[in-house]
């Protein structure tokens, strides 16, 4: 009995000393190549001028000013991103089978006939119930920004990082829109496979 108490007692304390999971929307990674110089201003340009990424200009401006930095056009100092989506792949779940036939040998092929009759299935459904017959995500669909500081006269590269986050709800454009303040905190640092949530 006292080994079943020391037993439990071990359990409790384990669980509650282990460090809580959370879900994991995205992952973001930089890399802090060079010192850049601190308090210049900021040109924000992005390397493809859609609409979406007009949005995430100013995005991008206003965390920076959120920051203190100033960003002005055409500043020495530029910050230039881009943006990539990766559509997810989907599956269909097969349709409702409720009697299927199979026939071997013969010249009919009517030797080896037989009949059944699909009365239960989880997943595709049968005789007594509906299945989960439809479609599924396999992979989410997945945008990425990735973000250059350089110089824009000697093309020096001072720090770089991207973010990568899972479409779980809502659009693209809302989703890219949530990574750039975490982009723009970390300018200047190395960052390794930091896990952020965006829902």
């Amino acid at each position: 009995m006292r080994f079943l108490n020391v037993l439990v007692s071990a359990f409790l304390l384990a669980s509650l000393l282990a460090p809580s999971v959370k879900a994991q929307d995205g992952v973001m990674n930089s890399i802090a190549l060079a010192a850049y110089p601190q308090g210049a201003p900021i040109a924000v340009e992005p390397l493809d001028n859609s609409d979406q990424n007009l949005v995430l200009q100013r995005d991008f401006e206003r965390a920076l000013a959120d920051q203190g930095i100033e960003t002005k056009a055409g500043a020495s100092l530029v910050l230039t991103f881009e943006t990539r989506d990766e559509i997810g792949a989907w599956s269909t779940i097969d349709r409702r089978h409720i009697l299927s036939f199979e026939s071997q040998g013969g010249r009919g092929g009517g030797e080896n006939a037989k009949a059944r009759v699909n009365a239960f299935d989880s997943n595709t459904g049968g005789l007594l119930n509906r299945g989960n017959s439809g479609t599924r995500i396999a992979t989410p669909s997945q945008y990425r920004i990735d973000a250059f500081l350089e110089d824009r006269a000697s093309g020096k590269r001072y720090w770089q990082g991207w973010t990568i986050g899972n479409l779980a709800a809502g659009d693209g454009l809302t989703l890219s829109r949530k990574m750039v303040p975490l982009l723009v905190e970390n300018i200047g640092e190395t960052v390794r496979q930091r896990s952020f949530e965006l829902y």
